[in-house]
C-alpha cells in the first residue's frame, strides 16, 4: 500500500470528523489521562499522521530523553508500516525524520522547583525551544507537540499562552497532562480542566478498559452537542482501532531476521530460547566457563575475562539504583547480563515488578540497565499476570506487546511458572503468527 492511501485510510481521520475537521491551526488539543494511561503513544501517533501529509513537527518532552521520543516513534511507525502493508517503509521513515525535530526538557522539568514546573518558568523553557528550532535549526513547524506538560501546578496563566504560542505561530498545538477525576459523561470535565478549558480547543481523555484504551471527547471547539466517541485504541501502540475503517491487511514478520540475545539458563530465558528455536530464529546466548544454570546449547557464547568486565562501570550504577550489592548474584551473571542488554534495541523480561518499581532478583538489573539507556522494556509480571511497559516515568499496562526491533533481549526468573511460560509463547505467536 502507498503512503496517501495508507495516511487517507488512517483512524485518525476517524477522530477528526468526530472532531468536526479536527483541530486546525491556530488551536490547542489536549490529551488528558491518569497516570500511565498512554499519553505519549497517542501523541505521537497524532505526530505521524501529519508527518505522513508532509507537515513539520516539532516535539518538545518534559517526561523524555530524546532517544527515549525516537524509539516511541519507530515502534509506532513498524507497527503502521507492517499492518497497513507499507510499500518502502525505509524510505517512507526517512523523509518523516527529516520533518521532526524531538527536544528534551526533562532535565529541566525535574529540577525546578515545584511552584514553576506549571508556570511561566515553564512556559518560558518551552518558547525559548521553539525559537532555536527556528532561528538555529531553521526548522518552522506546522505541528508543535508537548508532551507531560505539568497540570498539577499548572497556571491561568501558562495554559493561556500555550494558546497564544498557537495562535502566534499559526500552528496545530497538541500537549498532555495529567488529571485527578474521570469525567461522569461527554462534555464533562474532570479537575482540574474547567479552570483550563477557555484556552483549550479540544480536550480528549484516555480512558483504560478490558484489553483497550477508550478515547473520550470532552471538548470540542465550541460546539455544546459534543460525540460520544465509540473509538478504541491498542494499549500499547494507542493505533485507533474502529469498525467504521475497517480492517488492514496483516504481513506477518518474518522471525528468521531477528535474533534473540538472551543467557541461555534455566528458566525464563530457556523458554526464550525454545520459542526462537521453534520460530526459526537466530539465538546468541551469553555465557562464562562453568555456567552451572546454563540450559540452552544454540548460540552460545563464552566470554573471556576481558569482554566479561567490559559491564562494571554500568553495573555499579545499578548497583546503586538498586540499592543491592554487587555481590547479590554472581558477578559474572551480572555482566552477561549486560551484555545481553547491549546488544538488544529492545527487552522483554519476565518476573515480579516490586513496590518502588524495580524488578525483583536477578531479572532486576537487566531491567535497570535497559530503562537506564532508554530502551523499550517489558516486564510479564508473574503475580499480576499482565505484561507492564516502562514509559519513563511508570509503568503502564501493556495488554498485548510485539517483537518489532530485529534484535531484542528475552530474560527472566529462573521460578518460571505456567503462566510466565505461556505469555512468552504468546509474544512469539502475536509478533509472528504461529511456528512453522
Amino acid at each position: 500500500m502507498y503512503r496517501k492511501e495508507v495516511n487517507e485510510r488512517s483512524p485518525m481521520r476517524v477522530f477528526e470528523k468526530s472532531m468536526h475537521g479536527g483541530l486546525g491551526r491556530g488551536n490547542v488539543g489536549l490529551v488528558a489521562a491518569q497516570p500511565g494511561t498512554g499519553k505519549t503513544p497517542v501523541l505521537v501517533q497524532i505526530a505521524l499522521d501529519d508527518l505522513l501529509r508532509d507537515r513539520r513537527v516539532l516535539h518538545i518532552s518534559h517526561d523524555h530523553a530524546v532517544d527515549h521520543v525516537r524509539s516511541f516513534y519507530d515502534e509506532i511507525f513498524h507497527d503502521l508500516s507492517v499492518t497497513s502493508d507499507l510499500d518502502g517503509p525505509e524510505t517512507t521513515k526517512l523523509e518523516i525524520e527529516r520533518k521532526r525535530l524531538i527536544f528534551s526538557l526533562m532535565t529541566d522539568a525535574t529540577n525546578e522547583r515545584m511552584s514553576l514546573r506549571g508556570g511561566h518558568s515553564s512556559i518560558a523553557k518551552i518558547l525559548q525551544t521553539v525559537d532555536f528550532a527556528r532561528d538555529v535549526a531553521h526548522f518552522e513547524p506546522d505541528v508543535i507537540i508537548i508532551d507531560g506538560f505539568d497540570f498539577v501546578h499548572a497556571t491561568d496563566d501558562a495554559v493561556k499562552e500555550l494558546a497564544e504560542l498557537a495562535r502566534a505561530r499559526n500552528v496545530e498545538l497538541w500537549f498532555s497532562g495529567v488529571v485527578d477525576g474521570k469525567p461522569t459523561a461527554p462534555g464533562v470535565l474532570p479537575e482540574p480542566l474547567p479552570k483550563f478549558a477557555p484556552h483549550v480547543h479540544v480536550i480528549v481523555y484516555l480512558q483504560p478498559d478490558t484489553g483497550v484504551v477508550r478515547l473520550r471527547l470532552l471538548k470540542d471547539h465550541d460546539n455544546e452537542d459534543v460525540a460520544d466517541l465509540h473509538l478504541s485504541l491498542d494499549p500499547h501502540t494507542m493505533r485507533v482501532i474502529d469498525e467504521d475503517v475497517g480492517p488492514l491487511p496483516v504481513r506477518p514478520r518474518d522471525a528468521r531476521k531477528f535474533r534473540l540475545v538472551s543467557g541461555g539458563a534455566k528458566g525464563a530465558e530457556a523458554e526464550f530460547g525454545a520459542c526462537a528455536e521453534r520460530w526459526g530464529m537466530r539465538e546468541t546466548n551469553y555465557s562464562f566457563a562453568g555456567h552451572e544454570r546454563l540450559a540452552r546449547g544454540r548460540g552460545v557464547v563464552v566470554l573471556d575475562e576481558r569482554e566479561l568486565h567490559k559491564g562494571d562501570f554500568s553495573l555499579t550504577y545499578v548497583s546503586k539504583k538498586l540499592h543491592r550489592p554487587l555481590t547479590s548474584l554472581p558477578r559474572q551473571v551480572l555482566q552477561t547480563i549486560w551484555h545481553q542488554i547491549t546488544n538488544a534495541n529492545q527487552v522483554f523480561a519476565v518476573g515480579w515488578i516490586q513496590d518502588d518499581n524495580t524488578v525483583k532478583g536477578g531479572t532486576g538489573w537487566g531491567v535497570e540497565l535497559a530503562r537506564r539507556w532508554n530502551k523499550p522494556v517489558f516486564v510479564f509480571d508473574q503475580g499480576k499476570r499482565t505484561w507492564f511497559r516502562w514509559s519513563g516515568t511508570a509503568w503502564e499496562i501493556a495488554h498485548q506487546p510485539t517483537i518489532t526491533s530485529e534484535s531484542f533481549a528475552g530474560l527472566g526468573t529462573k521460578d518460571l511458572d505456567d503462566e510466565g511460560r505461556a505469555a512468552i509463547a504468546e509474544l512469539f505467536r502475536r509478533s509472528f503468527g504461529d511456528a512453522k
